[in-house]
């Protein structure tokens, strides 16, 4: 067991406490999905001094995740994605605690789940809303923090939602709030309330290629490149070490964490960071400003709408 003394802690003394510390090595950590944003935080929050985890996910590397995820690599390809994060998490601290849910979060697990955590991260997949709403409602009835990091281009988003808040998960992806799980799966997610910031420089047909089905009826993932998801790993475990040493009630003269319906975004790209609130008023402020710079030819090319997802799926590039 590690100690306060312990030298992998040694120089976080720099710019936390003791009693700061003590607050991360006390906490249990709950993250639903591990594919990308969920890995990296959760290895974060290892190095900073979370020892006790419960881990969610039903998938297993794939190539696809190697542009991103740390631990995607040629010998982890086929393997499962939580299996492979517990394995580097005890390279970091043998002692820790990673329970592991290989069916991911359903109705019938997501009170163990979240049982004795004191945060969860929801890094479910936005093409199951049910998993995100199931994850809130319990999150909620157990009185503890659901943060939602988001990744988009080189930037990222974090957002949390409180346990007593009237501004719901449910309200920010745009979902009906008293609906059963049978008819949110059935839904879709609202991307002008769930990503309120769009980058200025983005191709917007990547964005109508998210928002609209592919001509046989599919939808496509939602693209990210690994400075996003670094980035978003980043503010997400600074929100994580703001919410725990809260719970253990340190004061430190720390700010508070963001809430919902107030959202943070940085961005690597453009250098730009800001707070701002959440919602379609938002969004459509910033899709205006990329559609303007790109009728004037202002923005880079991306290769992300559906003709060009096809074209490369054919091996006709």
């Amino acid at each position: 067991m590690k100690s306060l003394g312990s030298p992998e802690f040694a120089r976080n003394y720099g710019f936390w406490n003791e009693a700061e510390q003590q607050a991360l090595m006390g906490a249990r950590v709950a993250i639903a999905g591990v594919g990308g944003v969920g890995f990296q935080v959760g290895l974060k929050l290892a190095r900073m001094g979370v020892a006790s985890f419960s881990i969610a996910d039903p998938e297993d590397f794939e190539p696809q995740n190697a542009n991103r995820v740390p631990g995607a690599t040629t010998a982890t390809y086929g393997r499962a994605k939580a299996e492979v994060f517990r394995e580097q998490v005890r390279e970091i601290n043998p002692a820790a605690v990673v329970h592991i849910y290989r069916d991911g979060v359903t109705v019938e697990n997501v009170g163990e789940f979240l049982d004795g955590a004191t945060l969860v991260f929801d890094e479910s997949e936005t093409t199951h809303p049910e998993i995100g709403t199931t994850i809130a409602r319990t999150a909620r009835l157990l009185g503890i923090p659901d943060l939602l990091v988001v990744n988009v281009g080189f930037a990222a988003q974090v957002t949390a939602f409180h346990p007593r808040s009237r501004f719901t998960f449910e309200r920010f992806m745009g979902l009906p709030a008293d609906a059963s799980l049978e008819e949110i799966a059935a839904s879709t997610v609202d991307y002008s309330r769930f990503l309120p910031y769009i980058p200025p420089y983005s191709d917007l047909r990547g964005l109508v290629a998210m928002t609209t089905d592919a001509p046989d009826g599919s939808r496509i993932s939602l693209p990210s490149i690994s400075p996003g998801v670094d980035l978003a790993s980043a503010i997400g475990t600074t929100q994580a070490f703001l919410h725990l040493t809260a719970a253990a009630g340190v004061d430190n003269r720390r700010r508070k964490p963001i809430w919902a319906p107030r959202l943070a975004y940085l961005d690597a790209y453009s250098l730009r960071g800001r707070v701002l609130r959440a919602g379609r008023a938002a969004h459509l402020r910033h899709v205006l400003r990329a559609a303007v710079r790109d009728r004037f030819g202002r923005n880079p090319r991306a290769a992300y709408s559906h003709d060009d997802i096809a074209r490369r799926a054919s091996g006709s590039e």
